[in-house]
């Protein structure tokens, strides 16, 4: 896979595709190429994981952030 095409996966389909990748190089059955290409598509795949996971963080970041706005009462003293 390049890039480009793992950038359009879901991080469930990223997920399940480095999970195989892992398992082929864990079994030891890959030649030095493959292994090598292996590896480059799995930090390719690790990356969209990691990019997907920081944007959900994100946005439930911001939303805890509004619901404890939207929860925190107006001071009496204006402030």
């Amino acid at each position: 896979m390049n890039r480009e095409q793992v950038e359009q996966l879901s991080f469930e389909e990223a997920l399940d595709r480095l999970t195989k990748l892992v398992e082929q190089l864990e079994s030891g059955k890959l030649d030095l190429e493959a292994s090598v290409a292996a590896f480059e598509e799995g930090v390719l795949l690790s990356r969209r994981c990691e990019t997907l996971l920081e944007g959900a963080e994100q946005r439930l970041n911001l939303l805890t952030e509004q619901d404890e706005a939207a929860a925190t009462p107006p001071r009496a003293d204006g402030a």
